[in-house]
């Protein structure tokens, strides 16, 4: 009877080892997954910034192709004339949960060296006859994810 009691007291406590070892498995593996989880959505996220400022920067595009050319040239450019440049802080857009995703715009514009001096360059009527002015318009986005800092720039060429 006495070795029925001790094997008795001995299962009770495998018992407790057991559930022991199976709650230490359950943390093991929660764990993981959110270790899993948090990597798989940082680089969602960095995916989701490349595509806003993509998209801001194709819109910077379209906005120095369209704009009327007296806006380019005229004293409240958004271009600055070389070297000068223009620096706005720009929201390109919104992260899950309503977080904003910022960014630096640097712009500025460059007039072509055969322009007529009026436009900024250093043609003559004999180099430049039909009195064509041609400006490049800059625009530089600066962004950050993560602890890295990005640059996408283009340019668009304007020509009247």
């Amino acid at each position: 009877m006495r070795a029925k009691q001790l094997k008795r007291g001995g299962e009770k406590g495998s018992a407790l080892i057991e559930i022991s070892l199976s709650y230490a498995t359950l943390v093991i593996v929660a764990l993981l997954t959110l270790k899993a989880s948090v990597n798989a959505s940082s680089s969602q996220s960095w995916t989701v910034k490349q595509a806003m400022t993509d998209a801001f920067i194709t819109k910077e595009t379209a906005l120095a192709s369209r704009i009327p050319f007296s806006d380019i040239t005229g004293p409240s450019s958004l271009w600055g004339i070389q070297p000068a440049v223009t620096t706005s802080t720009v929201t390109v857009g919104k992260l899950p949960g309503g977080q904003q995703v910022t960014a630096t715009l640097h712009r500025t514009r460059i007039a072509d060296t055969n322009n007529l001096p009026a436009a900024g360059g250093t043609g003559t009527v004999t180099t430049n006859p039909a009195e064509t002015e041609a400006w490049k318009l800059q625009s530089v986005l600066v962004y950050t994810v993560g602890e890295k800092q990005y640059v996408k720039s283009r340019t668009v060429l304007r020509i009247r």
